[in-house]
């Protein structure tokens, strides 16, 4: 019997971890399963570029050997994360895109949309009243993404145990996510319940999850 190497779990430091934790933002990117290629560069911005910028410290990789197996990204303030981004993030991203420095598709025209707020995000098609419960109750917020050689190990649950034990030491009440249907299982397992959910006009539900964290 194989014995498999336990993940080390630290905070993302290097140009080098960024790169990867983009290339398996990218990899994983639908559902699950890589996007394709000629969406990467911008793709990986999008969604990895606001914590590189505004919670750096908040990012998390799991190591496997010499290579960053997953990640997570998250921030204990998601009021404040949210209230910096248009200024710090946004703008200069919808000046590169006005540049021509990424590929017009449908990824860069929807960004386009709801940067100008002409189209909400999956967060914003929530009702108000879920949204401000999870801001209140559950103030912090993750992203997690494994790539898939190294599922069904515990990385996953590694970098949650992390990231909450940090939060906890914060005094941060409790965190909430958002996902589709396959992750619910595993979110269970962790201790996050089900707020609320939403179907997208695809069809595609959306669920809310939230989990309290108590004391250090």
């Amino acid at each position: 019997m194989t014995v498999r190497e336990a993940p080390r779990i630290r905070v993302a430091g290097t140009g080098e971890d960024w790169g990867a934790i983009r290339e398996i933002c990218c990899r994983t990117g639908a559902g699950g399963e890589p996007i394709a290629p000629d969406r990467w560069p911008f793709f990986g911005e999008l969604w990895i570029g606001p914590y590189q910028r505004l919670a750096p410290e908040w990012t998390y990789v799991a190591e496997v050997g010499d290579r960053v197996a997953g990640y997570l990204t998250g921030c204990p303030d998601t009021v404040a994360f949210e209230r910096a981004r248009p200024l710090a993030f946004a703008l200069p991203l919808l000046v590169r895109v006005a540049g021509r420095r990424y590929p017009w598709n449908a990824d860069t025209r929807r960004f386009v949309r709801r940067a100008l707020g002409l189209m909400p995000g999956v967060e914003q098609r929530f009702p108000a009243a879920v949204r401000r419960r999870l801001l209140v109750e559950s103030p912090a917020h993750l992203h997690m993404n494994v790539d898939a050689p190294f599922r069904h190990r515990g990385l996953g649950a590694a970098l949650v145990s992390r990231y909450t034990d940090d939060l906890r030491r914060r005094g941060i009440a409790g965190v909430h996510l958002f996902c589709g249907a396959d992750p619910l299982p595993f979110y269970a397992r962790l201790g996050f319940a089900e707020v609320a959910s939403i179907a997208l006009p695809s069809g595609t539900a959306v669920y809310a999850l939230a989990r309290e964290l108590g004391s250090a």
